[in-house]
């Protein structure tokens, strides 16, 4: 294959075919390559995806996992060794093996982008080296996540280890717990209990249906706001500690309190 070519592989239920289209050098690829996979659904979808976009939306009424996936390289090396495979449930990447031979650097990239579609509701355990991420309308999430922003939103309940950039979790009907290394973290419309272990970044949290706790010891202000239970803070090198409308019971270093419990 040529710098002039591209392939698009369609897989259809275990089916492949090969398209070849011409080449186009878009958002920083010299060289690109797509994909379209899909898979009758089951309950829960396992995802390791490496460099690269993440983008998973839960549709009703579809039966089926379908993921989009663009692959990006600096040469045709770089990209052949790219790939994506959907089976039984799990949906793997492989990258060019990042060794002595100077695979990476200044002009030398790898990465595959990903658009994954599920029925709503479907359980998610993902594992994400880095770049951003999206989960939209899904049920359960686990994710464990290297570097990157994340975006969260209309979600069952939210397991989150995550190493760098900033986070944001809305619309959650059961618990959230987020373990986290820097960035901001925002999160709002939790229907169960909040807990934070964080090691330094801003922190907002907003209506809560359960109690809010805050662990760890990092820098950075906490604002909490509308909590139907208890709100506890045990980390006590927080530059600021601010609250409002907690109807349950506070629990929070003195003097660091910057607001009103009921």
């Amino acid at each position: 294959m040529t710098r002039q070519t591209i392939w698009t592989v369609v897989a259809l239920l275990g089916a492949a075919i090969i398209l070849p289209t011409g080449l186009t050098a878009q958002d920083n690829c010299e060289l690109r390559g797509e994909m379209v996979l899909t898979e009758r659904a089951g309950e829960s979808l396992t995802l390791e995806a490496g460099a690269g976009k993440l983008i998973i939306t839960g549709r009703s009424g579809i039966d089926y996992i379908r993921v989009d996936a663009t692959l990006c390289a600096s040469d045709q090396e770089r990209l052949d060794a790219l790939n994506v495979s959907l089976e039984g449930g799990t949906l793997d990447t492989d990258y060019p093996r990042n060794g002595s031979s100077g695979w990476f650097g200044r002009n030398r990239y790898a990465r595959i982008d990903l658009v994954v579609q599920v029925p709503a509701g479907t359980n998610l355990r993902v594992d994400d080296s880095s770049g951003s991420v999206e989960i939209t309308g899904v049920g359960d999430v686990e994710l464990r996540d290297g570097s990157g922003s994340m975006q969260l939103r209309g979600v069952a309940s939210v397991v989150v280890e995550d190493g760098s950039g900033s986070l944001r979790i809305d619309d959650v009907t059961g618990d959230v717990t987020v373990e986290d290394g820097s960035g901001s973290l925002r999160i709002r419309g939790v229907g169960g209990d909040v807990v934070i272990s964080d090691g330094s970044g801003s922190i907002e949290v907003g209506a809560v249906g359960g109690t809010v706790r805050v662990h760890g010891g990092g820098a950075g202000s906490v604002t909490v706001r509308d909590v139907g239970g208890d709100l506890v803070v045990t980390d006590t090198r927080r530059s600021r500690i601010r609250f409002s409308d907690i109807r349950g019971v506070l629990d929070l270093p003195p003097e660091k309190r910057k607001g009103r419990g009921r």
